[in-house]
């Protein structure tokens, strides 16, 4: 007898829940693209932020040494100096540093290109020729904040886009600036996004991996459950209508015919009557033990109800058919029960119809065999008919 289970039918509920699934996965993309625009924006502005708060910090450095020569501690001259070698040191990252002009664009400090000090801003021109500092007059250099220009790396003559965030500090006439290379707060940006990205896909797949195998797990359990006959653990009547259609496409499509084999306990009322239904009961169990012992790899064994049942199978010639049928009868006649001492036994019938695709519905197939049972029970029971 085949281990039929929900995995080989997807019930209406399962595609439901693969619907579901996709619509999850549909939502979880549409996410995960907001999550990376929101998530990069926000980077970006982070980037920002500690640009202007370094620049920040960086003239608090500046005003604790302009404090130290106002107090009479350093001379002007020690303070800038002390001043200049303090930001001078202080780079970070790949290509963070603090530069130094006068408001006149004379160049003071710039750590990563020392050969550039006592230039002019003014003079430094893009590859096309223009002078871009040149356009920002003093009143908007004093005023400071964000300025986007081009600037060549470290040990390369090649411009990058760059933004950096200048403060002005009078009292020395000195602009602060730290700027970011923009391809590489975007690289920055694109990497951390992208790890941040994947391990939430990760999590989200696993989740709904997980949660689908589970509801899938419990589904078929469910499922099963719903086609089994809890007595005699054999296929229920429910399970014959659903699996029917596909078994008849099936066997269509191989050109091969199915066969009904209607069974039913002859006089099966007279033991519950005289040994009770608790004996009754385990007369059903042992006959649909018999019966899946007794029939083939393909076939279908079904409580159909009471003491009736039916196997559905493939049928190659009548001959196997028959025997299949006589196999079980000639079983259960030779089983042997007890109750309370007293022995008893029990015979069945059988009523075999073969389907024809071709002329009839297999209602009407189980019908023939039902009716061939009957015949079965007319000719004394205990019989097999077709």
């Amino acid at each position: 007898m085949p281990n039929f289970s929900a995995n080989s039918h997807r019930l209406p509920i399962q595609n439901k829940l693969i619907g579901l699934s996709a619509l999850i996965l549909t939502g979880l993309i549409a996410f995960l693209l907001f999550f990376y625009d929101s998530f990069s924006t926000s980077l970006e502005n982070e980037k920002k932020a500690q640009s202007k708060h370094l620049t920040e910090s960086a003239l608090g450095i500046i005003r604790y040494f302009y404090d130290l020569s106002s107090d009479g501690q350093l001379s002007d001259k020690d303070a800038k100096k002390y001043a200049m070698n303090a930001l001078k040191y202080a780079t970070y990252g790949d290509n963070g540093y603090f530069w130094i002009s006068s408001l006149d664009g004379e160049i003071l400090l710039q750590p990563y290109k020392p050969e550039l000090v006592g230039m002019s801003l003014l003079d430094w021109q893009y590859t096309d020729g223009t002078h871009p500092f040149r356009n920002i007059d003093k009143e908007r250099r004093k005023g400071g904040g964000w300025i986007n220009y081009l600037w060549s790396k470290n040990n390369s003559l090649e411009q990058y886009p760059k933004i950096a965030y200048v403060s002005y500090f009078a009292p020395w006439d000195w602009l602060i600036g730290t700027g970011i290379y923009l391809d590489d707060m975007e690289n920055n940006v694109f990497w951390t996004v992208s790890k941040a990205t994947g391990i939430l896909l990760f999590g989200f797949v696993l989740f709904i991996s997980a949660s689908t195998l589970t509801i899938n797990y419990f589904i078929n359990k469910l499922s099963e459950q719903s086609v089994r006959d809890s007595l005699t653990k054999l296929y229920s009547k429910r399970f014959l209508e659903e699996v029917i259609p596909g078994m008849l496409e099936n066997e269509k499509r191989h050109n091969r015919a199915l066969a009904a084999i209607f069974l039913d306990i002859d006089h099966f009322k007279n033991i519950n009557d005289t040994y009770g239904h608790n004996c009754g009961d385990k007369v059903l169990q042992k006959v649909a033990s018999v019966m899946m012992e007794c029939t083939r790899t393909g076939d279908y064994c079904i409580r159909y109800g009471g003491e009736e049942f039916v196997i559905i199978g493939p049928c190659d010639n009548s001959t196997n058919v028959i025997a299949v049928a006589e196999r079980i009868r000639k079983q259960v006649s030779n089983l042997v029960f007890t109750h309370d001492s007293t022995a008893f036994s029990i015979t069945l019938s059988a009523g075999i119809a073969l389907h024809d695709h071709a002329k009839s519905s297999f209602d009407e197939t189980l019908n023939d065999a039902d009716m061939k049972l009957y015949e079965a029970k007319k000719a004394g029971r205990n019989c097999v008919v077709i």
